[in-house]
């Protein structure tokens, strides 16, 4: 999400002037002044139950979220849609944003409910509601956040923990779909319909894909479209597009019917969206941004033990600086936790292995495919892995 402006996005707005009595950015913001009355009527008319303080959690591009205490029983989590436009298209699609995130939720608590992901209590997609905007109410999980928690980690701890974080990037893996795209929403027998692809970046649906092929076309074409000035550049653009799609279609694992069938793909799954309690993982959060996509893409190391592609420090794409340094492990011990990582997810299921190894290059492509939309420094860098892509994978 490094690369993500809220301000290029076509339905929402700025977070300085959104309108959401709850949006903590705004001028004169103070905690103190939310008006509880409407998140009370919220969750009493859904839940039954009485708010009597709300804590401001945090926020992101699309939402923020609060901590409910409530009169009786434990405390809840709202998740409020904030900054969408007033306009009926912008708004339509704050709805379907939150309803997709819900959607998966609920179908993660049914089919691998080992991933530690947020329980849905009960929402309201309604724009007239007290809130005056859509919401979830989740139960509350308890930990810090990953880039928090990691500095204070010994490296037995880091073990313990990396070892945990496989449990759930295998859990979400397992959880299979119908055809490549996002998750649109579910049927009254909760058997998931899949919709657009890229849903929070474009003005138009881009239908589902009903092969791997197409999907590279479709990532290769979409980021062809973008305006480039060939003036920047000392090599041709259509021939670097020309060349890694046929080096993109050559990686497709045919051999391997497995490494096709679509599976679910947390695409924003960094140091801050998983939390972290005694050295385990207590939460994998922010589920808005996802993906249906094949198994050879959706088996991944996490991004922080990671140095290839966008992570490979001589691209100069990814500082391993946010949200701070520390939070970063230096090149030996990130490939020592990848080790770590391999073995562990090798225990419980020899197919994300598989696809850890076939997708490899794929995933990389794809990647820095996305990157070169960005920069200038995003298309150098895809020029330059091509280059050595092709001599290391050359006959």
């Amino acid at each position: 999400m490094s690369s993500l402006d809220i301000n290029k996005l076509p339905f929402y707005v700025p977070h300085s002037v959104a309108p959401s009595t709850y949006n903590p950015s705004r001028p004169g913001y103070k905690q103190e002044d939310v008006d509880m009355q409407p998140l009370n009527e919220a969750v009493y008319n859904l839940l039954g139950r009485e708010v009597v303080h709300a804590m401001l959690l945090g926020w992101g591009f699309f939402n923020v979220v609060y901590e409910l205490e409530m009169r009786t029983g434990p405390p809840l989590v709202i998740r409020i849609q904030w900054n969408f436009k007033a306009d009926p298209i912008s708004s339509s699609w704050a709805v379907k944003k939150i309803s997709r995130e819900v959607a998966i939720l609920e179908l993660l608590q049914r089919v691998s409910p080992q991933v530690p992901a947020p329980r849905v209590h009960a929402s309201d997609f309604a724009l007239n509601n007290s809130v005056g905007a859509p919401f979830m109410i989740m139960n509350r999980l308890y930990g810090e956040g990953q880039w928090m928690a990691w500095p204070k980690l010994s490296a037995d701890e880091r073990i313990t923990f990396v070892k945990s974080l496989v449990t759930s990037f295998v859990g979400i893996f397992n959880v299979c779909l119908p055809s490549i795209g996002s998750l649109e929403t579910l049927t009254p027998d909760g058997l998931p319909i899949i919709g657009s692809i890229l849903p929070h970046m474009t003005l138009l649906p881009i239908e589902p894909c009903a092969t791997l092929e197409q999907y590279i076309t479709l990532q290769l074409d979409h980021a062809f479209a973008h305006t480039h000035d060939q003036a920047l550049y000392d090599f041709s653009l259509p021939d670097l597009f020309d060349r890694i799609r046929t080096l993109g279609i050559s990686m497709i694992p045919r051999d391997d019917p497995a490494m096709l069938v679509p599976v679910l793909v947390h695409m924003d799954l960094n140091n801050q969206n998983i939390m972290v309690k005694n050295a385990t993982v207590s939460g994998i959060v922010d589920w808005e941004i996802h993906s249906s996509l094949p198994a050879c893409l959706g088996a991944r190391y996490p991004d922080f033990i990671r140095y290839d592609a966008t992570y490979d420090p001589k691209y100069g794409l990814q500082p391993r600086l946010m949200p701070t340094k520390e939070c970063w492990p230096l090149k030996d011990e990130a490939a020592t936790l990848r080790n770590v990582f391999r073995e562990a997810a090798s225990a419980l299921s020899s197919d994300f292995v598989r696809a850890l190894d076939k997708g490899a290059i794929l995933r990389q492509l794809l990647e820095l495919v996305s990157c070169s939309t960005v920069s200038e420094k995003g298309m150098q860098a895809l020029f330059r892995w091509e280059q050595e892509t092709t001599q290391r994978t050359a006959p």
